[in-house]
């Protein structure tokens, strides 16, 4: 990765002191030059070279006669050591050093330590100006000056692989040329520390572009002697760094490696390192944790990672932007962005925004690099913001753009950043399909352990496919197996079946089980196949049943640790336990369940060298794989039996409990029923008899008041009352039907029965229109009768109305109830009883009334109810 990049250093314990000496010995060769310039200085000086350069091609550079002047080219030999020492000490420095190797080479000839002149001014343009064209051609021409000088070129190569951006459509040739001459010049030249820097730059640079995880690991392993031999602590703890990440996405480690014992996690780690200004091992630790985290899901880890790195840069003098660091920082937060609280979202939206101008830019300059990585942080950001067809145009063409320029890991991740997308949208061939995309491309890549990851988190919808060796398993044995475990929800006899299935299947004599309690390992079992102690054991240093610091490693890294000659030959054949056993063979493997460590399986044999052969181990992590499940699945268990031990009591409590409120809740149901009850047949009391006593009433006082004075006026007021009586006796007994949900009475019978009585009785006229109706429930029934009969009541009563037009119809989805007075009205109406009665039974249906009145225009009443309700028993 870019921010992996090593910066160089000088070979001397001194800068100061090479600059020193460097400056007097050009002092001797009458060569003045100021190695500490102004910015102002060093812009004419940049402007007066770009006058000469003017004057020359690239070719005719190349072409330039070589120097003679013996005193200019020690002083160019001088330059090249002094240009070293400032690029640590001072930036400017180092550019005025180019620029004034390339003003001698112009003016006095070419020599080979000209190439750094070149390379320094390709370098200046790279970061300054960003012209990669130009920055290729210099960096070109450098090369093919220092070629035929093993140690400039591969100097030159390592400068000019810093300007990687410049590469374009030539990247695979430079890369290829720059790994094929990395850590030869020590064979070459014997600079064994030029040698160490370029293979370390290398591998950062192989996986910046993707190259097979694997090779790079080998590359360093097989370099590891010339670490070693120069006792350079930088370079060592670099590499140290490198393997451990190598190591955490491969997911093993060579018995031969030799960084195996450094615990690059300890504090005092990243401290007292000579030559370390920059604190580049501390961002290298800080790589370790967010790269795999973020791959892992563990994004806390990955996010303080992130913060403490962005701190070191900013640190830095003359740090530049490093957009793969804020590529990981925004996909990062984005993972926490639903998570987090609203001042977090706010801040982490803003600095995606931040990152995204800046890959942008790059990504406008160096298409090849970076253009995908723009287009997976804005898919990442259209997903936030839900605007999913957008993110899902983008997460495509991002996936499209890394295959393009064959950067197998960026396919990995945007593919799985789109399966992911994909599963929450519900959209199952979307994720299968690109989560099957990223699987193969991780595998491709040699992270093999995040394959087994996903293998963990997506199993169930990817189609995973055997390596060779596991196609020569006995598969039925393996099926039972995995059958016996998946079986097991009793925890002691699962550990039993696990012991037993690992050590048959291992090829292994004696085995151990561990589990982590409170921080602490304690072994669950030990022994043979034909004798297994099933007991819980704390992990002792001097432990007699297990080697302890293999242990130890295994749970620190969450490595597996596979030794094929453990007695004779690697770090751990010193061990009291190893050696007093004289074992050959020995396995420990972590056990994980959703990346995370639950526990470890030791594995040994003392009579066979190499029996754990990568056949076996594809089929132990199988296992493995579904140990991990049985064991999460055998302590819910044993959680459920904690409950049910327990859980008599409170279904007595909680059955107590609930008749309690059973029968408070049944007493304020019957007393809510009562008050509903009285409620309803105030309402009917009302609406059937209320109406017609108060007009019996007005003719037996009118008839009353009629005797004295016109006898036959005053008999027929009674025999009217006598009428009225009659008919209402009537009207009641046909209420009566209504009262008692008769469901076969026909509502517009009954409205058409009531109109003609009322106009008979009353001596009114009465316009109706009554549209075909639907089967309705007894309670809409009642509700349209009795607001017809008080309408009209009301009307007669209230209003002295004598003319009526009455309206029932289908209006889309509602029933419509238009009863229209020509009475005198009035500008206000004061709901009575009946009125509120008809209003609430309305509401009670899902509908509305209205009144509109107005002195001397009448009075209209208006109801609507929905017909949906309908559906809805009585």
């Amino acid at each position: 990765m870019s921010m992996m990049m090593i910066q160089f250093e000088s070979s001397q314990d001194n800068y100061a002191e090479v600059i020193s000496l460097g400056s007097q010995t050009l002092e001797l060769l009458h060569v003045r030059r100021s190695f500490e310039p102004s910015t102002l200085e060093l812009t004419l000086q940049f402007c007066r070279l770009r006058w000469k350069l003017r004057k020359h091609s690239i070719e005719s550079i190349h072409n330039l006669p070589p120097m003679t002047n013996e005193a200019y080219k020690m002083a160019m030999s001088v330059l090249d050591h002094i240009g070293n020492a400032c690029y640590f000490i001072s930036k400017k420095s180092w550019v005025a050093i180019s620029f004034t190797m390339i003003e001698m080479t112009l003016e006095y000839g070419m020599t080979p330590e000209a190439s750094l002149g070149f390379i320094g001014y390709a370098m200046f343009l790279h970061y300054r100006f960003q012209q990669y064209e130009e920055v290729y051609k210099w960096g070109m021409l450098a090369c093919r000056i220092s070629k035929p000088y093993p140690k400039l070129y591969v100097k030159t190569l390592t400068s000019f692989a810093l300007c990687y951006d410049s590469w374009g459509q030539n990247r695979s040739l430079m890369l290829e040329t720059f790994t094929d001459h990395a850590g030869k010049v020590a064979l070459e030249s014997g600079d064994l520390w030029q040698s160490n820097q370029s293979v370390l730059v290398n591998a950062a640079l192989l996986l910046q572009f993707g190259h097979p995880l694997p090779d790079i690991y080998d590359r360093l392993i097989a370099h590891s002697g010339e670490f070693l031999k120069h006792n350079n602590t930088l370079h060592w703890k670099e590499a140290a760094v490198f393997t451990a990440l190598l190591s955490r996405l491969t997911g093993y480690r060579v018995t031969n490696d030799p960084f195996v014992t450094i615990d690059v996690m300890d504090e005092d780690f990243v401290t007292a390192v000579h030559g370390d200004e920059f604190q580049m091992i501390d961002e290298l630790v800080c790589v370790l944790h967010y790269l795999p985290g973020y791959l892992f899901g563990q994004y806390d880890e990955a996010h303080e990672a992130l913060k403490k790195s962005a701190n070191i840069l900013h640190l830095r003098q003359d740090a530049i932007e490093n957009p793969v660091q804020m590529m990981y920082e925004s996909l990062v937060m984005a993972e926490l962005y639903l998570e987090a609280s609203v001042k977090e979202q706010r801040a982490y939206w803003t600095r995606m925004e931040q990152n995204l101008k800046v890959l942008k830019k790059h990504a406008m300059r160096c298409a090849e690099n970076y253009s995908h990585k723009f287009l997976l942080l804005k898919a990442e950001m259209m997903r936030l913001s839900r605007k999913s067809r957008l993110a899902e145009q983008l997460y495509e063409r991002a996936i499209e753009t890394a295959r393009k320029y064959g950067l197998i890991h960026d396919v990995a991740i945007i593919a799985e950043c789109y399966g992911r997308y994909g599963l929450h949208l519900g959209k199952e061939y979307v994720a299968k399909f690109y989560l099957q995309e990223a699987y193969e491309a991780y595998t491709g890549w040699g992270a093999r352990a995040k394959a087994i990851d996903m293998e963990h988190k997506y199993g169930d919808i990817l189609h995973i496919r055997r390596v060779s060796g596991l196609e020569r398993v006995d598969a039925l044995s393996l099926v039972m197996s995995t059958q016996a475990l998946s079986s097991e929800v009793e925890m002691k006899r699962l550990i039993n079946s696990l012991m037993r299935i690992m050590l048959h299947n291992a090829g292994a004599e004696y085995g151990a089980l561990m589990f982590q309690h409170e921080r602490k390992w304690v072994i669950e079992a030990y022994g043979t196949a034909e004798e297994l102690h099933i007991q819980e054991v704390p992990l002792e240093e001097d432990s007699a049943i297990v080697p302890f610091p293999i242990i130890g490693y295994a749970a620190r890294t969450n490595e597996e640790v596979v030794l094929h000659d453990a007695a004779g030959v690697g770090i751990f054949a010193r061990n009291s336990y190893i050696r007093s056993k004289a074992l050959k063979s020995v396995l420990c493997m972590p056990i994980l369940y959703q990346s995370k460590l639950i526990g470890l399986l030791y594995l040994e044999n003392k009579l066979t060298p190499g029996i754990f052969t990568p056949e076996r181990l594809d089929v132990i992590r199988l296992l493995a794989a579904q140990c991990a499940i049985s064991i999460e699945n055998a302590k819910l268990y044993a959680g459920i039996q904690h409950l049910n031990n327990s859980l008599e009591d409170l279904v007595r409590e909680r059955t107590r409990s609930l008749e309690q409120a059973m029968r408070e809740t049944s007493a304020a149901l019957a007393e809510v029923s009562i008050y509903e009850e009285r409620n309803r047949i105030a309402h009917e009391i009302h609406d059937i008899v209320g109406d017609t006593l108060a007009s019996t009433i007005q003719k037996i006082e009118a008839g009353k008041q009629l005797l004295h004075k016109d006898m036959d006026e005053a008999f027929i007021r009674l025999q009217e009352a006598q009428d009225l009586v009659r008919h209402s006796l009537q009207e009641i007994r046909g209420s009566d039907h209504v009262l008692k949900e008769d469901k076969s009475l026909d509502l517009k019978q009954m409205l058409m029965q009531l109109i003609h009585d009322t106009e008979q009785n009353m001596g009114v006229i009465i316009h109706a229109h009554i549209d075909e109706l639907p089967e309705l429930t007894n309670v809409y029934k009642k509700a349209i009768y009795h607001a017809l009969q008080e309408g009209l009541t009301n009307g007669i009563k209230h209003g002295d109305c004598d003319e009526f037009l009455f309206s029932l119809k289908i209006v889309q989805s509602e029933l419509c109830f238009r009863l229209e007075d020509r009475g005198r009205g009035a500008d206000t109406i004061i709901m009575g009883f009946g009125l509120k009665a008809m209003r609430e039974r309305a509401h009670q249906l899902g509908g509305s009334l209205s009144i509109e009145s107005k002195f001397d225009q009448g009075c209209i009443l208006t109801i609507h109810l929905p017909l949906s309700n309908l559906k809805n028993p009585d």
